[in-house]
């Protein structure tokens, strides 16, 4: 059952979601795989049961627009840093609870982001500290605007790091992403990310492990049929 470190990538929108839910439909049997991944053309990703509508009326005109299969609200990903985490359905962490499991990958970001000495705590939920849920708030969700529980923020309370799931029978995707902005300019992404994965491997109980091929992991006939899927303009206004 290892967790296999797929190599950083770049893609335009649709790509980059199609390979994150072709991962969550396809995986062999006991595999969870991790990667991070840039973007060829500024966009931004919004959550599944968001309205375009209201996604429309926030960003200029010229950024590509795409809705995930996770959850969640929009993530600008213009100056972002993006993972995904799949796992495949017989791994005992793809049945953690997802607020337990939202917790669990944010301390092991805490912890990689320690090790650079930059302090940082996860949110509480709004409705302990008096404030109105994100739902409750005028405009669309903005995951960077609107903090939720379990997200990673600086002591002031600027986000860091937010993610978003989708669970189905084949398993688990969650799709996350650290603002770039909330980092010093001489971040050590390399180190962070090779922290990041280890401390993520000791706390779902997958060691990290490597395939002969990885070409074995991805479904080409699916990836495309994703893409389609992530392009079309019914995908896009289907809310």
């Amino acid at each position: 059952m290892p967790l296999i470190i797929l190599p950083n990538a770049f893609g335009d929108a649709a790509t980059n979601m199609a390979l994150d839910a072709a991962l969550l439909y396809t995986l062999p049997k006991g595999i969870a795989a991790f990667r991070h991944y840039g973007w060829t053309e500024p966009a931004i990703t919004f959550g599944y049961t968001q309205r375009i509508a209201a996604v429309q009326t926030t960003f200029p005109e010229d950024l590509r627009l795409c809705r995930r299969l996770t959850g969640g609200g929009i993530v600008d990903h213009r100056n972002d840093w993006t993972y995904a985490l799949a796992l495949q359905t017989d791994l005992p962490a793809a049945h953690t609870p997802a607020t337990e499991l939202y917790a669990t990958i944010h301390n092991c970001i805490q912890r990689a982001l320690e090790k650079q000495l930059i302090q940082s705590q996860l949110a509480p939920c709004p409705r302990a500290c008096g404030k109105r849920p994100a739902k409750e708030s005028a405009g669309p969700e903005q995951c960077f605007v609107q903090p939720t529980a379990n997200d990673v923020i600086h002591p002031n309370g600027t986000k860091i790091a937010g993610a978003a799931m989708k669970r189905t029978r084949e398993g688990l995707l969650v799709q996350g992403s650290i603002d770039r902005g909330a980092l010093p300019e001489d971040f050590d992404f390399n180190s962070f990310v090779e922290t990041f994965q280890h401390v993520l491997s000791g706390e779902l109980a997958i060691p990290i492990g490597a395939t002969a091929d990885l070409r074995t992991l991805f479904d080409s006939r699916r990836i495309q049929q994703e893409r389609e899927r992530f392009e079309s303009a019914a995908w896009l206004n289907r809310r």
